[in-house]
């Protein structure tokens, strides 16, 4: 099942998730890839959206569902697993395994 989600930066943390995404796919990678391995996830992308008005947001898409994840970041098992939930929980100020209400809705693809 695909997702999609867009998180609120909390202000002056913009430049955090810029490291936090480079170092992700940069000098962590195997670390990275081993965690999603482990997570059923094989594609995920990340989008910056500016908002002058609203602040910026981090758009989170991947096509897979997202429970192995959430069950690791439940109960890290590697350094890494404790590095990336410490990582989101300093950048953004919320546990990555708390419910965050209803899932969101697919309202449809378009596809040439």
């Amino acid at each position: 099942m695909a997702y999609a989600f867009a998180f609120p930066i909390p202000a002056g943390q913009t430049e955090a998730v810029r490291r936090f995404i480079e170092e992700c796919l940069g000098r962590r990678r195997a670390e990275f890839d081993d965690m999603m391995r482990r997570s059923d996830l094989t594609e995920e992308s990340y989008w910056l959206q500016r908002d002058p008005e609203r602040g910026d947001q981090l758009v989170v898409f991947g096509r897979e569902d997202l429970a192995a994840f959430l069950a690791i970041m439940a109960n890290p098992r590697t350094e890494f697993d404790r590095w990336y939930r410490e990582q989101i929980m300093t950048i953004f100020g919320e546990d990555p395994t708390a419910d965050s209400g209803p899932p969101n809705e697919l309202l449809g693809t378009w596809k040439a």
